[in-house]
C-alpha cells in the first residue's frame, strides 16, 4: 500500500504530466498558423522546420547532457530507436497528408488516435483503459466530426498517410509510457534531423525564403517542432497513454483558435460547436479524475 507521501508524489507527477501534454497540444496546434505564413511547398517547410528545430533542441540537449550525451544515446537501445522512428513518421507524414486529402478527412482520421492508442496499450502493456476515458474519447471524436464533417469522395493516398501518422503517434505514446528509462530529448533531436533529411530531396524552394520567411521558419522550429515535441514526450511518460492522446485531441480546436488570432481566419459556427464539444469532453474527464483523487486523499488522511 502506498504511503500518503508516495500518493502525493504520484499525484503531483500525474498533474505535471497533464499540464505538460496540454501545453504541448496548444503549442503543436500553432503549426497550422506557421504553415499559413510560409507560402511554399510542404517539403520546403518541413526541411527548414527540421533545420531550426535541430538547432534549438540540439543546443538544449547538449546543454542538458554535455559530455554524457554519447552514453545517453547508447543507452536508448531498441526502445529509443522505435520511439524515434514513430516520432519522425508522425511529424513528417501528417503534413503532406493534408496535400493529398481533405483537411476534414485528415483530422477525422487523426481523431481516432485515442482508440488506436487504447488498442496498442492493451495489446502491448495490458493497460486497460477506463470506461470514462473511452466515453470521453468517443465524445471528442463526435466533436471533431461536427467541426470538420466527413470528407467527400473515395479513399485517397492522403487518407493512408494520415492513418499511418495517427498509428505512429499511438505507438509512440505507448512506447514512451513503457520505456521511461529512455531519455526523450535525444529522441526529439534525432526526429527533427531525420525529418529534415527526408524532406531535403523533395523540397522545391529551399533557397527562395526571404528574411521574414526565415524568421517564421525559426519560430516554427522553436515552437511546434521543439517545445511541442519536448513537452509531449516528457509529459506522456507521467500519465496513461490513453489520457495523453485524449488531451491531444484538443489540437484541432486550438488550431482553429491560433488561425483566428494569427491570420484572421474566423472559425465557422460548426467549428466553434465542435471545438466546444472536444474541450468539454476532455475537461469533464479531468474534472471527474480530480474528484476521485480528492476522495482518495481524504481516505488516506
Amino acid at each position: 500500500m502506498a504511503t500518503s507521501g508516495e500518493a502525493l508524489n504520484n499525484s503531483a507527477r500525474h498533474y505535471q504530466g497533464i499540464a505538460l501534454v496540454t501545453l504541448a497540444t496548444i503549442v503543436w496546434a500553432s503549426g497550422g498558423l506557421f504553415t499559413r505564413l510560409l507560402p511554399y511547398d510542404m517539403w520546403t517547410i518541413i526541411f527548414w522546420r527540421g533545420v531550426f528545430g535541430t538547432l534549438f533542441i540540439g543546443a538544449y540537449t547538449l546543454w542538458r547532457f554535455g559530455g554524457e550525451l554519447p552514453l545517453v544515446v547508447r543507452r536508448m537501445g531498441p526502445p529509443g530507436i522505435l520511439i524515434t522512428l514513430c516520432s519522425t513518421t508522425a511529424i513528417t507524414i501528417f503534413i503532406p497528408a493534408f496535400q493529398m486529402t481533405s483537411v476534414a478527412n485528415a483530422f477525422t482520421i487523426y481523431a481516432s488516435v485515442p482508440f488506436l492508442t487504447a488498442g496498442v496499450a492493451w495489446l502491448w502493456l495490458r493497460e486497460r483503459p477506463s470506461g470514462r476515458t473511452m466515453i470521453a474519447s468517443a465524445v471528442a471524436l463526435i466533436g471533431i466530426v461536427v467541426m470538420l464533417g466527413p470528407g467527400a469522395g473515395g479513399p485517397r493516398l492522403g487518407d493512408l498517410f494520415a492513418g499511418i501518422a495517427t498509428l505512429s503517434m499511438a505507438v509512440m505514446t505507448v512506447a514512451i509510457r513503457r520505456s521511461r528509462h529512455v531519455e526523450m530529448l535525444p529522441v526529439a533531436c534525432f526526429s527533427t534531423i531525420l525529418s529534415g533529411l527526408i524532406a531535403l530531396p523533395l523540397a522545391q524552394h529551399l533557397g527562395d525564403l526571404s528574411t521574414g520567411d526565415y524568421v517564421v521558419a525559426a519560430g516554427f522550429g522553436l515552437g511546434p517542432m521543439t517545445l511541442g515535441m519536448m513537452l509531449y514526450v516528457i509529459g506522456s511518460a507521467l500519465i496513461p497513454a490513453t489520457l495523453s492522446v485524449l488531451i491531444n485531441t484538443m489540437e484541432a480546436p486550438f488550431g482553429g483558435l491560433w488561425a483566428w488570432i494569427g491570420v484572421g481566419e474566423v472559425p465557422a459556427p460548426a467549428t466553434l460547436i465542435g471545438g466546444a464539444i472536444v474541450l468539454a469532453s476532455v475537461f469533464s474527464r479531468l474534472l471527474l479524475e480530480r474528484r476521485d483523487e480528492i476522495i482518495q486523499e481524504a481516505d488516506v488522511v
